[in-house]
C-alpha cells in the first residue's frame, strides 16, 4: 500500500518547537495507541520512503521494537530517491514518519510532519531507544506523523513525501536538481520539473567547473555534489551559540520576525561544556539581534549579564513574539544582550564563565529595561 505524506509545512529560521506536554505521558499514550493499533501478529514487509519533492530530504521513522518505541534516522532522500527503510521482521501497526529539508537549501527550513512529538539526534545517524532524552534536550524533539499499516497492505507499504506539485519520481528529480542549482548560484530558470535547455545549460556549467564532466547528464553523482555544496555554503551562514564555560549553559535567541514587524524570542538550546549549535540558518540581516543565557553552577543559575532589553521566555521550550504582552501570554520576561553583527552574514556568540559572574543584586539595581525593539 501507499502512503502520500504530506504539503510541507514552513518553520522559520532557527524557529523552536513548542513543547506542551511532558514527554513521558506522552510516550505512554503512543504505546498504548501503537498497542490499539495492533501489534502482534507476524507478516512480512518492506517499509520504503519515496521524495516526489523537489528538496533533498533528511527522514526519519518511529516504531516499536520489543516493547520500546524506537526513533531511526536520518536517511538522505535525493530527490525523486525511494529508499528502503525496513526489510524484514516488520509487522502491521502504527509508524510515526518525520522529513526536514537539508540545510542547503535557501529560504525558511520545510518540514513534513505530523501531531506526535518524538525524539531524534540533531546531527548524526541515530537509533534513539529511550525517549526521554528529549526532557533535557528539547531541541532534538520533531513532529512526526502518524501512519498506519494493516495485515491487509499486502506486506509492502510506501509512504510519499510530495508537495503541491504532485511530481513523478522522475519530474522529482529534474526539479530537484534545478532547485540544487540555484542553492549554489546557477540560473535555471523556473523550477518546473522539466530537463529544458536552461537547465540543461547550468547543469553542463555546473559540471564542467566542478570537474564532473563535460554532459549535462543527472546522475547520482552530480546530485549529492550539488548537495554537498549547497550545505557547505550554508555551514558558513547563521547565527551560531558556543560554550566555552565548564558548565551546561541553557541558551536562549531573539531575531527580527518574519515577514511582519517587531522580533521574536525563542529557547531553549542546551548547550554542553565545549559545544555549538546554530540558531539562525541563512545570511543574517542589518538588524541587531539578542542573546540570553543561564548558566547551571551547582545549586544556583547564573544568568547572561549586560542585558538591556526585555523579551519573553518560558521554564519550557518556547517561540513568543515581542508584541505580546508576556505575563498575560504565560511567560515570563528576561533581560537579552544586544548583539550588533555589522552587516556580516554570521556570527557566533561565545559564552564565557565571566560573563555570568555578575552579582545578581546589582543587575536589579539598574533601571528598567529597553522593551522589545520592533522593526
Amino acid at each position: 500500500m501507499k502512503d502520500k505524506l504530506w504539503k510541507p509545512m514552513v518553520n522559520g529560521d532557527g524557529a523552536a518547537l513548542t513543547i506542551t506536554r511532558k514527554l513521558p505521558g506522552l510516550v505512554g499514550l503512543v504505546l498504548l495507541a501503537l498497542g490499539a493499533a495492533g501489534f502482534g501478529g507476524a507478516a512480512k514487509a518492506d517499509y520504503k520512503l519515496c521524495n516526489k519533492t523537489s528538496y533533498a530530504l533528511s527522514a526519519s521513522l518511529g516504531f516499536v521494537e520489543e516493547e520500546n518505541l524506537l526513533t531511526r534516522g536520518w536517511w538522505r532522500l535525493r530527490p525523486g530517491e525511494c529508499k528502503t527503510v525496513i526489510s524484514a521482521d516488520v509487522q502491521p501497526g502504527r509508524y510515526y514518519v518525520y522529513a526536514e529539508a537539508i540545510p542547503g537549501h535557501r529560504g525558511d527550513l520545510k518540514t513534513w510532519s505530523g501531531e506526535t512529538p518524538l525524539c531524534v539526534q540533531n546531527d548524526s545517524l541515530f537509533t534513539l531507544r529511550d525517549q526521554s532524552v528529549c526532557k533535557e534536550d528539547p531541541q532534538r524533539t520533531r513532529d512526526f506523523n502518524a501512519v498506519d499499516v494493516t495485515g491487509e497492505d499486502g506486506g509492502n507499504y510506501t509512504t510519499d513525501f510530495t508537495d503541491e506539485n504532485n511530481y513523478t519520481t522522475y519530474q522529482a528529480q529534474i526539479a530537484g536538481v534545478q532547485r540544487l542549482l540555484s542553492d549554489v548560484g546557477f540560473d535555471i530558470g523556473t523550477i518546473d520539473g522539466q530537463l529544458g535547455a536552461t537547465t540543461k545549460s547550468a547543469l553542463r556549467q555546473y559540471r564542467r567547473s566542478r570537474g564532473l564532466g563535460q554532459d549535462g547528464v543527472v546522475d547520482n553523482q552530480v546530485i549529492d555534489a550539488l548537495i554537498t555544496e549547497a550545505n557547505n555554503e550554508d555551514a558558513k551562514l547563521g547565527f551560531f551559540f558556543c560554550n566555552e564555560t565548564m558548565l551546561p549553559v541553557w541558551a536562549a535567541f531573539a531575531q527580527p520576525a518574519d515577514g511582519s514587524e517587531g522580533y521574536r524570542s525563542s529557547g531553549w538550546w542546551l548547550l554542553d561544556s565545549g559545544s555549538c549549535a546554530k540558531v539562525r540558518r541563512g545570511a543574517l540581516t542589518a538588524e541587531p539581534y539578542y542573546v540570553y543565557g543561564i548558566m547551571q553552577a551547582e545549586d544556583q543559575e547564573l544568568t547572561l549579564a549586560g542585558g538591556d532589553t526585555q523579551f519573553c521566555v518560558a521554564a519550557v521550550q518556547f517561540d513568543a513574539r515581542s508584541d505580546i504582552a508576556c505575563e498575560e501570554s504565560g511567560f515570563d520576561t528576561a533581560r537579552f544582550r544586544r548583539i550588533d553583527t555589522g552587516g556580516e552574514k554570521a556570527w557566533t556568540f561565545v559564552f564565557r564563565a565571566e560573563q555570568f559572574n555578575q552579582d545578581l543584586v546589582q543587575q536589579a539595581d539598574q533601571p528598567a529595561p529597553e522593551p522589545a525593539p520592533a522593526q
